[in-house]
């Protein structure tokens, strides 16, 4: 199995992903990618003419997690933003809460270019696990479609 990926699993209604990576930060960044190709199958198509810098702060890594993703959902619903670079620079726990920076590149998505995947309604905390062993990080999720 490579060191970072993701693969989709057998799911009745939703979409269900487990990621990997041999760091948080790299899992993560997997996790995020699985999102991306749910929305638009072929991310080689998608240039990096647009980056921006995520950063956000939660109460755990299961909430950092959740709204990481959601940060997605909203590039792409109020901006039309998809992205094929995610690089997941840091997450750090800072006292009793977990902070993430991120620098994603991509570009606004155009129909006549990117292929149409399935519309995500929602990250959601259904069978969210997140699996920490030395040199392995398993991240299980389940998006609504």
């Amino acid at each position: 199995m490579n060191t970072s990926g993701f693969i989709f699993q057998d799911h009745t209604a939703d979409i269900q992903v487990e990621s990997w990576g041999p760091s948080l930060e790299e899992a993560f960044s997997q996790t995020a990618l699985s999102l991306m190709t749910i929305i638009t199958p072929n991310l080689s198509l998608v240039e990096s003419k647009i980056e921006k810098e995520i950063k956000i702060k939660a109460e755990d890594k299961k909430a950092l997690l959740f709204d990481f993703l959601s940060e997605f959902l909203y590039l792409f619903d109020v901006e039309e933003l998809v992205f094929s670079k995610i690089i997941v620079k840091s997450i750090n726990k800072i006292n009793d809460h977990y902070k993430i920076s991120a620098i994603v590149k991509g570009e606004r998505f155009d129909k006549s270019k990117h292929e149409i995947g399935t519309e995500v309604k929602a990250v959601t905390y259904s069978f969210m696990t997140i699996e920490e062993k030395k040199n392995r990080i398993k991240i299980r999720i389940v998006f609504d479609i």
